[in-house]
């Protein structure tokens, strides 16, 4: 049996039901008492559908093919009563509301229905209860089933967090540190401190001093004066530091990043503690490896400016002194000898080749290394300027805050190049009509700037593997524990720094 509609508006929000209504089913063999029911609801203003059942296979049925939001039972029923209707509707695993009504229910029956699971009783004779009372179960039931999904929810968000914190390279935790504490102390660890320091959780809950004295003692010292300095809220700490020796490992480290909140007088720190161990392993073995190449590259530039060096020698001491005595002696023929117009023509032509293979050797001899440099750093960059605007007819200026400056030969050399490089460089690329070189020494460090008024260097150009001159000045003045840096922009032109510290340099320098 359906009753459609109800009267005034309930005061419950149906909007979550059906177009029809409540779905009310019924569980009465009486069909009086069932009409007062739906009575009673149209009088409250309930919008429903009912239906009445009144056999066990029956309630079965409804609950296993339709969708109910309030079940009603008499007390008793030929056969069964309300202790089996609800039963089969708790068995149904169904959170639906059920609500006892019965012309004779003692109160301690309805105790025990109420512990059983029954939302609410009421006496036949008190029907204008119903709505309410399937007003106050439909909260309940929709209280029960919001509290429910956030436990689901809890639950779900926890095993993420223990798959999260069981499958990092470290530990997830929670510190509190500020004025109100002695010293900061760890109230949560997660379980990869079995891992990370071979021990269970509940030593670092039960020590608050246990979690740093995991750390070497220098270490643990930096990391408690950070954590003693008061915070910004949302402020970040990042430290890395090593912890005691474990197990296999003789030296492990860990990098610490956490987030601060304010809480009270105090601060709460959550974070992760990461085991960095195989990071610093690799770093130490790129660094070895660096240093390693770093030492070659510099042995093999040495080799090559002595071997240039050698060959510059050769050239110009037998190459040169041959030429010019090769000169000397066809100048005597030509002067002494009677000949015909076409043999000192050719005289001449041999003169004028041995002229060109002489300038030729001086220059090669030069280009493999300028005997300048034999004059010290200063005359060296100063003529490297000169013969560069002579060549280039590009202007410019070399200036020096010093007019003296011994260095080390390797030292010097690798500057002339870089130099010599830059002006290069200048020549292929920039489309300058201007070059200033300023050398700036000081007690700390030796400073060489190129700049240009050329087109500009863009990032895109620094970063190409064709950028071969760069990466040599990089090469050459690494070996020296220096940098350089190349900036401009499109227009402004380029300027070349090199910065070498002189800590490890035997050199004297006299200002002006």
């Amino acid at each position: 049996m359906s009753e459609p509609k109800g009267l005034p508006p309930s005061l419950l929000d149906l909007s979550q039901y059906s177009d029809d209504g409540l779905k009310v089913l019924v569980v009465e063999d009486n069909d009086s008492d069932f009409e007062l029911m739906c009575y009673r609801l149209k009088q409250g203003g309930l919008k429903y559908t009912a239906t009445r059942v009144d056999r066990i296979e029956d309630l079965r049925r409804c609950l296993e093919h339709e969708e109910w939001q309030v079940v009603i039972s008499d007390h008793n029923l030929p056969g069964f009563g309300s202790e089996e209707a609800l039963r089969i509707v708790r068995d149904s695993g169904l959170d639906i509301p059920f609500i006892i009504v019965s012309g004779s229910i003692g109160e301690h029956v309805a105790v025990e229905a109420m512990r059983a699971g029954a939302d609410d009783y009421l006496m036949k004779d008190k029907m204008a209860r119903l709505v309410p009372a399937i007003e106050r179960s439909l909260r309940a039931a929709n209280e029960r089933r919001s509290l429910a999904t956030a436990e689901q929810a809890q639950r779900e968000s926890e095993r993420r967090f223990a798959a999260i914190a069981e499958n990092i390279p470290g530990i997830i935790f929670q510190m509190h540190s500020g004025p109100s504490l002695p010293r900061p102390t760890v109230p949560f660890v997660s379980e990869g401190v079995i891992r990370l320091f071979g021990v269970p959780p509940r030593l670092f809950l039960e020590n608050p001093n246990y979690f740093f004295e995991q750390f070497a003692a220098d270490d643990a010292a930096s990391l408690f004066e950070m954590l003693l300095e008061p915070p910004q809220a949302g402020a970040h700490l990042t430290w890395e530091g090593r912890l005691k020796p474990h197990g296999k490992y003789s030296e492990r480290w860990v990098l610490m990043n956490a987030v601060a909140k304010a809480r009270g007088n105090m601060f709460v720190w959550d974070g992760v503690l990461l085991d960095i161990s195989d990071r610093k392993e690799a770093e130490n073995h790129l660094l070895n490896a660096q240093t390693e190449l770093r030492r070659v590259t510099t042995e093999f530039e040495k080799r090559r400016e002595q071997e240039r060096g050698a060959i510059a020698r050769e050239i110009h001491d037998d190459m040169g002194g041959s030429l010019t005595k090769l000169k000397a002696d066809v100048a005597w023929l030509n002067k002494n000898l009677s000949l015909d117009t076409p043999a000192a023509e050719k005289l001449d032509d041999m003169l004028e080749l041995i002229e060109h293979l002489l300038a030729s050797s001086q220059r090669i001899a030069k280009d493999l290394r300028p005997g300048i440099l034999d004059y010290g750093l200063i005359p060296a960059l100063d003529w490297q300027m000169k013969d560069f605007q002579k060549r280039t007819q590009i202007q410019g200026e070399f200036q020096s805050n010093v007019e003296e400056l011994q260095l080390d030969p390797e030292l010097s050399t690798a500057l002339f190049r870089i130099l010599q490089e830059a002006l290069t460089n200048i020549v292929k690329h920039a489309q300058a009509t201007r070059v200033d070189v300023e050398l700036f020494v000081t007690e700390n460090e030796l400073s060489l700037e190129v700049r240009d008024n050329g087109r500009g260097i863009e990032n895109a150009d620094k970063l190409k593997d064709t950028s071969f001159g760069l990466r040599g000045m990089q090469e050459r003045v690494a070996a020296f524990d220096g940098w350089v840096d190349v900036s401009g922009s499109t227009g402004s032109g380029t300027t070349v720094m090199v910065s070498i510290p002189r800590g490890n340099q035997t050199d004297e320098a006299e200002n002006d």
